[in-house]
């Protein structure tokens, strides 16, 4: 999982919500109602199209890696949550197993004895340290902390490709970051330690795809995880059977995709390259200037080899994020032709494009522009929170505020904030629900 788009930091001012101390968790807010559009996206795509993806998320690692034979972690699979801050999380995730229990098939809780799934709890500082990068990290086996701080390098993707047989999965998790975040992490790498190694990037509706677009695994991702828990799917399978497997499982579960068009195929030519120049953009550390010297690097590459499509609407988006400070106008005008680019590209109903009118939002309000920033933002905070963005939803209410203040809008302004301040309390932390708090 990537780190957070930077953009945001114009409405989250600063993230509060990650420090030392761990923030007290808040209940989530009810209006509007959250996870209504979970699982999204669809699956109507050819099954032979599913098969050959589900190889090349098993299989396959999005740096050139590859396994010989079909590895899923062992059922039933067994949580333990550990460190810090960790049992806050026990609901979330008793929560979160329930539902990969009941759409995906998947046989997990969270328990003491016989983990094989654990979930350790670090500081983000230190985690920060040894992947500026990453907002958390994934590594085979029952790995301690100070045994992965030592030597990192020892657990690098060839411990999730190498193995035969997997027992045992560990994630380290942030635990002083904002509580979002923490959910984020905890869904898209409790999903990926099942087995899936890859992410693709021109995977629109997936959490395997580090766009971060979607937090909850999509209709698509639930798929897979269905296929990798068929008791078709033995671990050892070399990737020919396994891929043939897949196909039969599909037919049996999917009949919609037995005459449906196939996936569009979710590579890139000079892949690896844009890879390498976004990761760069993404990563803290990396100094502004250059930041945005990557940026248009990485947007040229994309708009060359693959104009229109899902890395060329990525491209766009990260070009306008990075530029949203020194630049807001240039930011503007990169944002808004993302928008388009993103709906050919995902569809006029992807969630993506309420996101980009979040930030679209950010942008009118940094020019004195309030009117457009409430334009730009009408109706998003439900199909955000349809989605389970809570950041984003706290966005959309902290800009409405704003902007209504700025219009001499007060009795708008006030209500608002009152939201505002309840999806900030469930985003970062109960400290961070006031005005004065991270947005």
């Amino acid at each position: 999982m990537r780190r957070p788009a930077a953009l945001l930091l114009l409405v989250l001012a600063a993230c509060s919500g990650a420090g030392p101390a761990p923030p007290a968790l808040a209940p989530a807010p009810q209006d509007p109602p959250g996870l209504v559009a979970v699982p999204a996206g669809g699956t109507a795509w050819s099954n032979r199209s599913l098969a050959a993806l589900f190889t090349l998320l098993m299989f396959e690692t999005e740096r050139g890696g590859r396994r010989d034979r079909l590895v899923r972690l062992t059922e039933p699979v067994v949580v333990g949550l550990e460190g810090a801050g960790a049992a806050r999380y026990r609901p979330f995730v008793a929560r979160y197993l329930g539902y990969l229990r009941r759409h995906a098939g998947v046989a997990a809780r969270v328990g003491q004895a016989g983990r094989t799934l654990h979930l350790r709890f670090v500081e983000d500082a230190a985690l920060a340290g040894l992947l500026p990068a990453a907002a958390c990290a994934l590594v085979a086996g029952d790995i301690a902390w100070r045994e992965f701080a030592e030597t990192p390098g020892r657990f690098g993707g060839r411990t999730l490709i190498d193995p035969k047989h997997l027992s045992a999965v560990t994630i380290f998790v942030p635990r002083d970051a904002a509580p979002w975040r923490v959910r984020a992490c905890l869904i898209e790498e409790i999903a990926q330690a099942l087995g899936p190694v890859n992410d693709l990037w021109g995977l629109g509706s997936s959490i395997f795809n580090d766009d971060s677009a979607h937090v909850w695994p999509t209709a698509l991702d639930l798929l897979m995880l269905r296929v990798l828990r068929d008791p078709a799917m033995e671990t050892g399978l070399p990737r020919a059977e396994a891929q043939h497997r897949a196909r039969d499982v599909l037919d049996r579960i999917n009949p919609a995709g037995r005459s449906a068009r196939p996936l569009p195929p979710p590579r890139l030519r000079g892949g690896a390259r844009w890879r390498r120049l976004t990761g760069r953009v993404r990563a803290r550390g990396t100094a502004p200037r250059m930041r945005r010297s990557l940026a248009r690097d990485a947007l040229a590459l994309a708009a060359a080899s693959a104009p229109g499509s899902a890395w060329h609407c990525q491209s766009l988006t990260l070009l306008g994020r990075v530029l949203a400070r020194p630049d807001p106008a240039a930011a503007l005008a990169q944002l808004t032709r993302a928008r388009d680019v993103c709906a050919g590209a995902h569809g006029a109903g992807d969630v993506r494009l309420a996101r980009l009118r979040v930030e679209i939002a950010a942008v009118h309000l940094s020019l004195d522009q309030p009117g457009a920033g409430v334009a730009a933002i009408r109706g998003q905070a439900r199909i955000l929170a349809a989605h389970g963005l809570d950041e984003r939803v706290a966005a959309v209410y902290v800009l409405r505020s704003r902007a209504f203040a700025a219009l001499g809008r007060e009795a708008e302004a006030a209500v608002s904030e009152a939201r505002a301040s309840r999806w900030r309390a469930w985003a970062l932390g109960h400290a961070n629900a006031g005005p004065n708090g991270s947005f």
